[in-house]
């Protein structure tokens, strides 16, 4: 008996010289769905065969698509206007012709088109969530996206040198600090700006960690035939643990010990601040809380030589009365390695099913080791979604989803913040 299908298409419209045309299913051979918390915009590849009218080799860029497709829920999927950005693998053969389009929200065209040369903040500056918001996304881009951008606590002021709205943004991502949070008093600086299929998100690595998971995923799950499946758990036959806290870029950039000197031509100034993972690691929030961290941190814990040193002429005066300059040392430092923090796990799994998972929800991973089924605490726990790659293939009526999960904790997960289903065992083959 076939699976019943987890993908339907209830709308593809593509604006060819300047007429909307409907595209039947029949005519849509493959579909990838693109999110990624690394990007500012989703991202559609849909391959196509052509209509007997020949509609699609008349495609060029730039024409306006609307999408609209869900699972069998009916209530989760991808609904929104694109644009196409480039038309790839056009292949003509006996009067007929198959061609990929790619596609992403125009506010990335808009972006691309944008180089801008002004004051944000001026005067005794602005918040930076309200910069991001109502300067760039909303007066710049004219977005017509949800827009969720978390309360930053500094002030800034900064002359953007004909940079692009996107570049403003990833560039004030690394120098925002998030207003105070139940996790931590001591916040540390840095953002993420992506979008998924809910609109943009500008939000501190911190707040991951206030999130509840809505997805467990389970390694080796059997869904019970006799009763409906649970509709939050992910069925995962395998996992790929991809990488693992890389201790030699770890020690390139300064993961572990380093110190950041910073030269101010506004008053001359010259500031150094030294960092240490230990003093960093108990401080910050994480996903998984405290954790057992591997033997080698403590190599790390004595006043070692920095593995990196980083220096930076900075000029203050450019940021007027914005409380950015506080610190700003720390600030550097600080941002790229919660960054690197953030990413410190990879974890790659694939599954058929729902379509409700987006980059930016937490999800509870369960794996198991050995004949008697222990749980894996060294890479159980709570993971971040990263990125989601979904994949509609014609001939096999399904979506696949591949999915990447990052989570900040470096060692063994024996507990963690959230209620951590240790029995999940008995669900496994």
């Amino acid at each position: 008996m076939k699976a019943e299908s987890n993908f339907t298409l209830n709308s593809l419209i593509i604006g060819v010289d300047g007429q909307d045309r409907s595209i039947d299913i029949k005519k849509v051979l493959s579909l990838v769905y693109i999110e990624d918390i690394k990007s500012a915009s989703v991202q559609v590849f849909i391959s196509l065969t052509d209509t007997a009218e020949g509609e699609l080799s008349r495609l060029v860029g730039m024409e306006p698509v609307f999408l609209n497709y869900e699972d069998a829920d009916k209530n989760n999927g991808f609904n929104g206007n694109l644009m196409v950005f480039d038309v790839q693998n056009r292949e003509i053969s006996n009067n007929q012709s198959k061609v990929t389009i790619c596609c992403c929200n125009p506010d990335l065209i808009n972006n691309a088109a944008a180089k801008i040369s002004r004051r944000f903040g001026a005067g005794g500056g602005k918040t930076i969530d309200k910069i991001v918001k109502e300067d760039i996304l909303e007066g710049i881009l004219g977005t017509t996206n949800d827009i969720d951008a978390r309360k930053t606590k500094n002030t800034f002021s900064f002359v953007s040198p004909y940079w692009s709205p996107f570049t403003m943004i990833n560039y004030l991502a690394s120098k925002s600090i998030p207003a105070k949070s139940k996790s931590s008093e001591n916040a540390s600086a840095g953002y993420a700006f992506y979008e998924n299929a809910n609109g943009y998100h500008f939000r501190s690595y911190d707040s991951f960690c206030d999130d509840k998971f809505t997805f467990k995923v389970i390694v080796g799950y059997e869904s019970p035939k006799e009763a409906e499946p649970e509709p939050d758990i992910i069925e995962v036959s395998t996992m790929n643990v991809a990488e693992t806290g890389d201790v030699l870029m770890g020690l390139n950039i300064g993961s572990f010990n380093s110190k950041v000197m910073t030269f101010d031509m506004k008053d001359m100034g010259y500031q150094e601040y030294d960092f240490n993972i230990h003093k960093y690691y108990d401080s910050v929030p994480k996903l998984n809380g405290d954790v057992k961290l591997p033997k080698y941190f403590e190599k790390f814990k004595k006043n070692t030589v920095p593995t990196r040193i980083m220096s930076k002429v900075i000029d203050t005066a450019l940021y007027t009365e914005g409380t950015f300059t506080q610190d700003i040392t720390k600030l550097l430092s600080q941002s790229s390695l919660r960054e690197k923090l953030f990413y410190n796990k990879k974890v790659e799994i694939s599954f058929t099913g729902t379509l409700a998972p987006k980059v930016g929800d937490l999800v509870e991973l369960s794996s198991f080791t050995g004949k008697t089924r222990e749980l894996d605490t060294a890479n159980s726990g709570i993971y971040v979604i990263g990125r989601i790659e979904r994949e509609y293939i014609s001939s096999t009526d399904r979506m696949t989803t591949n999915m990447v999960l990052y989570t900040d904790s470096a060692g063994d997960v024996e507990t963690t913040t959230q209620t951590f289903d240790a029995n999940s065992n008995k669900l496994v083959k």
